[in-house]
């Protein structure tokens, strides 16, 4: 194991501990099996609970939100944290402590970067600037894709959802040594002639928004003439205000929001991120409302992970179908699994799964879907 405790010793084989029903040689660390998770909630709610405070008990994050009534307020995301002095939210980047909460993600972040040689293999390589050179020339260094430019690609330590697949979980282990705190200054410094796009993921931007906002307007400002876009991958949790902001810098950089939208049935996001996805839909559909003033390069792009058994047609076809009646002509990218953290005993996606995805998206209206991820299809 990865981390001493981590999961539960014994039989493998999954035995949903709600209806006893035996599922499949995998999957013992969820517990509940979709068909509950479906109908049977109320029966599978509490277990499902505990997974999600067993899993971060172990990376020594807050369990839930804190609701402190006499603690400071973060309004960027769902959660609405109240923190004590001392107490961290549940994104585990800033505490109740008036200095923490006025830098924290504000003026300084927690966060690594790199230069991403460009064309890059991001989801939305297939449809965005620097992959395809749509938009070219207002947004687009070339015709046919970005040869010799790169991507800043800036990945924080941070985020406010619990996923049990979560693929990049490594910076939440208490034994990680956690990356520097960088000024604005810092990652201002880093954008070069080379520098087409800044693309900000992790973790998720969520919890630290206010400095790649901050970063995004200074860099832009600073480089008028310049071809430089705003991307962001974002579990698009955050609060609608702050949502409109991001959405207005990559319009008018040529850049796009990618969103994952993990699960369409809220008890399964529930189950698989630890949270709803109330605000998640509803940023989606507020963002799709703007997809028609810039068709090239698109703004909004979507995306899906094929969680073997709990993510599959079923849900495919609904998001694919939400996705439709907002704009069919929005990108939605399927991508394959791979086993990480939580669910580290379950298998990739099968060819058979991805392919009857691929299809109910296409059933659903969507006219620009692709699978991602294709080496990890058995």
């Amino acid at each position: 194991m990865l981390i001493k405790g981590w999961g539960r010793p014994g039989d493998r084989r999954f035995i949903c501990l709600v209806c006893g029903k035996r599922m499949n040689d995998f999957g013992s660390n969820m517990e509940v099996c979709p068909e509950c998770i479906h109908g049977r909630w109320e029966e599978s709610r509490c277990r499902i609970a505990a997974i999600h405070a067993h899993s971060r008990s172990l990376l020594q994050l807050p369990l839930r939100p804190p609701r402190n009534p006499e603690g400071v307020s973060c309004n960027l995301c769902s959660h609405e944290c109240r923190m004590a002095a001392g107490e961290r939210g549940y994104c585990g980047i800033r505490t109740g402590d008036r200095t923490s909460m006025r830098l924290d993600g504000r003026s300084r972040a927690r966060a690594s970067y790199y230069y991403d040689p460009l064309p890059t293999n991001c989801v939305a390589d297939w449809v965005c600037a620097g992959g395809t050179g749509s938009g070219y020339p207002l947004y687009a260094n070339d015709r046919c894709g970005e040869v010799g430019f790169h991507n800043l690609a800036v990945f924080f330590e941070a985020c406010n959802f619990n996923c049990l697949f979560c693929q990049n979980w490594q910076f939440k282990r208490p034994d990680h040594k956690q990356s520097e705190w960088h000024s604005i200054d810092a990652l201002a410094a880093a954008v070069t002639p080379e520098t087409s796009c800044i693309c900000f993921f992790g973790g998720d931007p969520g919890p630290q928004i206010p400095y790649a906002l901050r970063l995004s307007e200074r860099v832009r400002r600073e480089n008028p003439c310049k071809i430089l876009r705003v991307c962001w991958e974002t579990n698009g949790s955050l609060h609608p205000s702050w949502m409109k902001r991001m959405g207005k810098l990559s319009m008018d950089s040529g850049g796009c929001i990618k969103i994952d939208l993990k699960a369409w049935d809220p008890h399964m996001h529930k189950s698989l991120c630890g949270v709803d996805n109330r605000q998640v839909l509803e940023n989606f559909e507020l963002l799709a409302e703007w997809t028609h003033l810039r068709e090239t390069p698109p703004l909004l792009i979507a995306s899906t992970l094929l969680v073997p058994e709990y993510v599959g047609v079923k849900e495919v076809a609904q998001i694919a179908s939400f996705i439709a009646r907002l704009n069919p002509d929005i990108p939605y990218a399927l991508l394959a699994f791979a086993p990480q953290f939580y669910l580290e005993d379950f298998p990739t996606t099968s060819r058979d799964q991805a392919e009857a995805c691929l299809e109910a998206a296409r059933r659903a209206g969507l006219r620009r879907v692709t699978l991602g991820n294709r080496h990890l299809i058995h």
